[in-house]
């Protein structure tokens, strides 16, 4: 058995390359009195995960995103069967989705749902990777994950965009027309809702769940990176 401390311990030497001399200067702002967390929530075609990225690129930080998925299955051990909780990806159990794990290991309970199975992987991952780094998460619960971790600061922003901007981007970027991307954004954002509300029993759009509010057609993608750089850098950083 392999604990998720050694897993970790290898992911990091074997496979992450940080900038280190951003992460350095960055650190020497902040001090080192435990690691930050910008956990990003987002209505989908509000470009939220390019955001994340450009803001984890700027301030050379962590970036998790998809590849939790893929870090969740390795760690349990369960990469052959990448499709199956790729479709459990970020969704609530329900009865009608309702697939049980039974390819049970030292890592996995056997007899769960696919989507309790990998929520919990990623949620153990999450938790050990803040002890690593400062990172950006975007979605997977993690301001609910996190809230309670000791020496961990957590800023929770939820990114938003009125309606037809978002149906432009999604027509754009899935090539898609407007009736099929209206649709696509509604049952994302359901879908996105529907998962939230399961796990941390919390409105995913309940404005108290989170410490800011952007508008990404409003201020632009940039804006929205340097606000998400400027409060890591003055409101986490400062509480230490």
């Amino acid at each position: 058995m392999i604990s998720i401390e050694q897993f970790l311990h290898f992911y990091y030497n074997n496979i992450i390359t940080l900038e280190k001399g951003i992460l350095s200067v960055i650190r020497e702002e902040c001090g080192e009195m435990g690691h930050k967390a910008i956990c990003i929530n987002r209505k989908c075609g509000s470009e939220g995960h390019i955001i994340g990225k450009m803001a984890a690129d700027k301030l050379g930080i962590g970036y998790y995103d998809r590849n939790l998925l893929d870090l969740a299955l390795e760690y349990g051990g369960l990469a052959e069967y990448r499709e199956k909780f790729e479709q459990a990806d970020e969704r609530a159990t329900n009865k009608a989705y309702y697939q049980l794990q039974y390819q049970g290991n030292d890592n996995v309970k056997k007899g769960y749902p696919h989507t309790e199975t990998l929520y919990q992987l990623q949620s153990d991952l999450i938790r050990e990777l803040i002890k690593k780094e400062d990172c950006i998460f975007i979605g997977r619960c993690a301001n609910y994950i996190l809230q309670d971790v000791e020496d961990v600061d957590v800023l929770s922003i939820f990114i938003t965009a009125p309606e037809e901007y978002r149906i432009k981007n999604i027509m754009e970027s899935d090539n898609l027309t407007r009736t099929k991307a209206k649709m696509r954004i509604r049952q994302v954002d359901q879908r996105r809702k529907a998962y939230y509300n399961c796990f941390t029993k919390t409105d995913w759009n309940h404005l108290s769940s989170y410490g800011m509010i952007l508008n990404s057609e409003f201020l632009g993608k940039e804006k929205c990176c340097d606000i998400i750089c400027e409060l890591y850098k003055s409101v986490l950083c400062h509480d230490n």
